[in-house]
């Protein structure tokens, strides 16, 4: 057995050993303290790596009309590089302006002109070529040289009557002779395209006259019109329930619906021609996405999408040849020349461009036209 001495005198080492541990925590401690201020050293965060999986931002497209199939934008987005597609419906603020944010715009040729003020539009030319598209279709007063637009379909405007079961094929085909004056009657509350039509239905031209032409032709046809305005679709709606019994509508709503109104709707154009509405297409300038963008023009104005772009829109391409713009529809097109005779609406009309004088040296302005120098 160890005696009590050996147990007290195994104890000193032990009290030494801890002893010195204190010591060297509180020196290390008091070092730190003193040695850094108190305050722990400022530290770099660490780098955050780049994520395999992240997906590109989405390619936002404002659209008018019947909207792109959900089957064509995935076939886009699924090609090497592409984006997947923001779809938005083109409409107009609370404050009535445009929105300005998207990359691709596809909206009426009336309407790109308006947009085209708050929104710059994109070079197209050695981008998105012109191969096989209709040369109708092509140079327009608001873009000449094709430089920032692209045509991609195109749709007729006609009067819509539902007629009687077993109505012969040439009165039911016949355009209406007074139609502003027709019972039951009910057209789009649209003054821009209805003062075209009734300046049409006069045999007077409708991108020519001026504003003081368009504001008149508004007045007359209000008037003609009084208590005979709703939206287009209220108008397509009665036509098919028949409370309607006539009407001026886009030749794409019978396209895609031939069994409208028990089948018993007709279309007809006046002798003097109608009115065509067609849709173009713009990349905005400013566009962080922009060669996207001109990918997704290409894709549209494809073989296959164009071939397609009947049945599922209602749309007649622009992929066509002279004299056979409406091959490949189902129903009876009226007959004649009336598109020998048609238009395309372009009101509102463009904006003269007003020529900025030329600064020839310091203080000096010399007028575009020429003429005597004037000093300011």
């Amino acid at each position: 057995m160890d005696s009590i001495e050996n147990k007290a005198d195994s104890r000193v080492p032990g009290i030494v050993g801890v002893g010195l541990l204190l010591a060297l925590a509180l020196g290390f401690g008091l070092g730190q303290r003193f040695g850094t201020g108190g305050v722990e050293p400022e530290r770099l965060p660490a780098p955050s790596a780049p994520s395999l999986f992240q997906l590109p931002a989405k390619l936002v497209v404002y659209q008018e009309g019947p909207a792109i199939p959900t089957l064509w934008l995935d076939t886009f987005s699924s090609g090497t590089g592409n984006p997947k597609i923001d779809l938005r419906v083109l409409e107009r603020g609370s404050d009535g302006s445009w929105p300005s944010d998207g990359d691709v715009y596809l909206v009426r040729a009336r309407t790109y002109q308006a947009i085209g003020q708050i929104v710059p539009w994109a070079e197209l030319s050695g981008h998105v070529p012109l191969d096989g598209m209709n040369p109708v279709f092509q140079g327009q007063a608001f873009d000449p040289t094709g430089a920032h637009s692209r045509p991609w379909r195109v749709s007729p405007w006609f009067f819509m009557k539902k007629v009687a079961l077993g109505t012969p094929h040439k009165v039911a085909l016949a355009a209406p002779a007074r139609w502003a004056g027709e019972p039951q009657a009910l057209f789009p509350n649209d003054p821009d395209l209805m003062g075209a039509i009734w300046l049409k239905s006069q045999g007077k031209p409708i991108n020519l006259g001026g504003e003081t032409t368009q504001q008149l032709a508004r007045q007359q046809v209000e008037t003609a019109l009084s208590g005979k305005l709703a939206s287009e679709q209220e108008c397509w709606d009665g036509l098919k329930s028949g409370s309607v019994q006539l009407s001026f509508l886009p030749a794409w709503r019978l396209v895609l619906d031939p069994q409208a109104g028990g089948g018993l709707i007709r279309w007809s154009a006046l002798s003097s021609g109608t009115i065509v509405d067609f849709e173009v297409m713009g990349v905005r300038e400013e566009s962080p996405k922009k060669e996207a963008g001109f990918r997704f023009l290409e894709f549209l104005l494809a073989g296959p999408q164009q071939a397609a772009l009947l049945g599922a829109t209602g749309y007649f391409p622009v992929r066509s040849k002279v004299g056979a713009e409406w091959v490949g529809s189902t129903l009876i097109m009226p007959t004649g020349p009336w598109f020998d005779k048609s238009e395309f609406i372009l009101w509102p009309y463009p904006r003269p461009v007003v020529e900025q004088p030329v600064a020839t040296e310091t203080n000096s302005v010399v007028p575009a036209s020429g003429g005597e120098q004037k000093s300011e």
